[in-house]
């Protein structure tokens, strides 16, 4: 160490020193580095700060979302992902919606309710799932004593006729394979039908048929449901092979539940249409007069000549249009429809087997058909305030 000139002895003034100090610390300040920085805190900041910058924008878009009743693009393009490629678009659509997070779906229910609250109107959606019956019924919970189906009255009238006066000959109400044997050889006396004829065959496969759906148990679908058991069970008349009246129109309403037409029913009941045909019309003309109708009804129905007499021309009128159209077999198969089918009054099908025993309906007004063949010079004008002897009126 130095000492300065002009100190004093014995004082100690490290100038030099000061002076090193200094210039060290200056170059000391001078070299000073930043501390180098990795890339990997670099990359972490970039990350933060588009995290914070992303949250940011959520945020925002969360406040805009809120307040706007609009819904978010996102929820659009979500529909569109779910339902534009898939087949059962609704059911898919609901399924990605149970799915979503809990946050997402509030988000994108709260545009509804506010645009229910804008607007006044409100969706509603409903879902109806259908069950549907299998064929062996089991699904089917029925009270106890419900049929399936159901006659109509004239339906009702129609068939007891057929049960009490061509079948049930004991009259005891029930019937059984031999009360069928004996109509039917009936049916092939009166068209002097020989047992090697095949009119004759036909007519035993028809009755076969017959013997089968009314005296045969019921299918194991019908036959376990409580109504059918007690009505067309085994214990129903009595003796297995055996049907009472009910049971036979309970089997009655079963078959006519589904045919529409004709070409619908069993093939042996349309077979048993041509069969009827043929019986009446047994000179084999191709068409049924009113003596052959007259014919069978007293050969085979057994009415009375009495009482033949009184419907005959009715009946013949009813099932030709009052003689518009000539009973060939064409027409034949509308009366037997209307026969089976029929659930009004005064069709022509109430005349096909057994009449009705009831009197006759009139018509709820005359109708005057000599008009029609007057000649134009003598047709009277019709005025309101002009009085005259006319009782209708051409319209």
């Amino acid at each position: 160490m130095e000492m300065k000139r002009h100190d004093k002895p014995g004082s100690l003034s490290p100038v030099k020193i000061r002076s090193e100090e200094g210039r060290a610390g200056r170059s000391e300040k001078e070299l000073k580095l930043p501390p180098e920085k990795s890339l990997s805190d670099d990359r972490q900041r970039r990350l933060s700060r588009a995290s914070e910058s992303s949250k940011g924008t959520i945020d925002r878009q969360d406040s805009r979302s809120s307040l706007s009743p609009k819904v978010p693009r996102k929820y659009f393009t979500n529909w569109k992902q779910a339902c534009d490629k898939t087949k059962d678009k609704t059911k898919e659509l609901l399924k990605r919606w149970k799915t979503l997070p809990e946050g997402e779906a509030a988000q994108m229910s709260e545009p509804g309710r506010s645009e229910e609250e804008k607007h006044g109107w409100s969706v509603h959606v409903w879902t109806t799932w259908v069950n549907r019956c299998s064929e062996d019924l089991e699904c089917l919970d029925l009270e106890e004593e419900q049929p399936l189906a159901q006659l109509s009255a004239v339906q009702n009238e129609k068939m007891t006729l057929f049960f009490t006066e061509l079948l049930d000959h004991d009259r005891d109400d029930v019937i059984c394979d031999q009360d069928f044997d004996t109509f039917f050889e009936k049916l092939a006396h009166f068209a002097d039908w020989s047992p090697n004829s095949s009119e004759f065959h036909i007519l035993l496969e028809v009755k076969r048929e017959f013997i089968e759906h009314f005296l045969d148990p019921l299918p194991n679908k019908f036959a376990e449901l409580p109504y059918y058991r007690r009505v067309c069970g085994p214990e129903a008349g009595g003796l297995p092979g055996r049907t009472t009246l009910e049971g036979w129109l309970a089997r009655w309403a079963l078959l006519l539940s589904e045919p529409n037409k004709f070409a619908d029913l069993p093939l042996y009941l349309q077979y048993f249409c041509k069969i009827l045909f043929h019986i009446i019309d047994r000179t084999g003309v191709g068409e049924i007069t009113k003596d052959a109708l007259a014919s069978f009804y007293r050969s085979v129905i057994g009415l009375p000549a009495k009482r033949i007499e009184e419907i005959i021309d009715t009946a013949y009128d009813r099932m030709t249009s009052n003689s518009y159209l000539i009973l060939d077999y064409g027409t034949f198969v509308h009366c037997y429809i209307n026969w089976l089918m029929g659930k009004n009054p005064n069709g022509p099908g109430q005349w096909v087997l057994v009449p009705s025993k009831d009197s006759l309906p009139q018509p709820p007004f005359p109708v005057d058909y000599s008009a029609l063949n007057t000649e134009p010079g003598k047709l009277e004008p019709y005025a309101p305030d002009k009085k005259t002897n006319r009782h209708s009126v051409i319209v």
